[in-house]
């Protein structure tokens, strides 16, 4: 029953089009006690995990001077709780620990982000399709969503959450059994693993291939492909520690395409028509999407005809940016005859 569950939801999860990350403004770290002394200590660091899965880039977060955000950080929680943690450790134990949980306001973070010129990464994020390919030594295997082994599996997944990352594992069922094999993946990024991967809707591929060495170490190479274009390098250490360098060296790349400052300066006014939308459903669902989007404000519907939506709005910040996160998102693509300069074609996607 289980694995008919995960596959269920792996293939609903085909249709979805972006990760809409529900925790982006929360997070939590182990702490002695629950006094408020000890709440008082880490709240700042907590504070500080969320600024870098919103801001996105840790050398931008780096350079910046989070002081007076730190420093009046009880201004920002909004909600504090505690619970058992309970994550893989270095050394692949899960010790039981208590954890501070702590929720901030999301308007007054971003404002705050906005204040010291700093960048922000949409809560509606790309899908990331993992590819990750494992050699023990003795055989080669892929990981897949009800892996056996479930450190790999959980010591990804927490390395994803800690920057924000939405990721999906495939679910190696007979079809990609037959279409994928090990082998491919360890030969690198081809056109049939971006074939599996338009399975599940994802543009984004990310593909590691990890070696494990002496004393629980392991290597790991790293390939992504967004739009065609290929990055590699390579991460090492422990399997926590090398899983997440290497998730993070991607995400600070990632960020940087999908990231901005958002300014409130006055912009043109930007008209989008866009062709597919056949009822209320659609409607809400595109009205919706584009008024999530972190960049946008004063969106407004002009028609409604031959299933064709004109909407118009203000992009607070770099055009391209916008654009980029259209074509990545997977929920409007771009019309290629879109020969009318002032006013940008789409097309909803079913």
């Amino acid at each position: 029953m289980h694995k008919i569950i995960l596959i269920v939801l792996s293939l609903f999860a085909t249709s979805s089009f972006a990760g809409e990350l529900a925790d982006l403004y929360q997070s939590q770290l182990a702490v002695a006690n629950q006094q408020a002394q000890e709440r008082e200590r880490v709240s700042p660091d907590i504070l500080r995990q969320v600024l870098l899965k919103v801001v996105g880039d840790r050398v931008v977060l780096d350079a910046a001077d989070l002081t007076p955000m730190l420093t009046g950080v009880g201004s920002l929680i909004e909600q504090t709780q505690y619970r058992r943690l309970n994550e893989m450790a270095d050394d692949l134990t899960q010790p039981d620990q208590l954890a501070l949980v702590l929720k901030f306001n999301e308007s007054a973070v971003n404002q705050a982000l906005i204040n010291n010129g700093l960048p922000i990464w949409s809560k509606s994020r790309p899908d990331v399709m993992v590819w990750l390919a494992i050699d023990n030594g003795q055989t080669r295997r892929i990981l897949a969503t009800d892996d056996e082994e479930t450190r790999y599996t959980k010591t990804l997944e927490q390395a994803a959450t800690r920057r924000g990352l939405p990721i999906l594992l495939p679910i190696m069922d007979l079809q990609e059994q037959n279409q994928i094999s090990v082998d491919e993946l360890w030969a690198g990024i081809s056109g049939s693993i971006e074939q599996a991967s338009q399975r599940y809707g994802a543009k984004i591929i990310l593909l590691a291939r990890l070696t494990v060495l002496a004393n629980n170490e392991v290597q790991i190479d790293w390939e992504s492909s967004i739009n065609g274009a290929i990055k590699q390098w390579q991460s090492k250490g422990l399997v926590t520690t090398g899983l997440q360098a290497g998730v993070d060296e991607f995400t600070d790349s990632l960020s940087r395409d999908f990231t901005q400052v958002v300014t409130s300066n006055a912009h043109e006014t930007s008209t989008l028509e866009i062709n597919n939308v056949r009822d209320y459903a659609d409607y809400s669902r595109t009205m919706a999407y584009l008024s999530n989007l972190q960049y946008v404000s004063d969106l407004q519907m002009v028609s409604l005809e031959d299933n064709k939506l004109a909407v118009t709005m203000q992009i607070n910040g770099d055009k391209s940016v916008f654009t980029r996160t259209l074509a990545i998102e997977h929920v409007i693509d771009e019309e290629n005859d879109n020969v009318d300069s002032t006013v940008m074609h789409y097309r909803l996607l079913p």
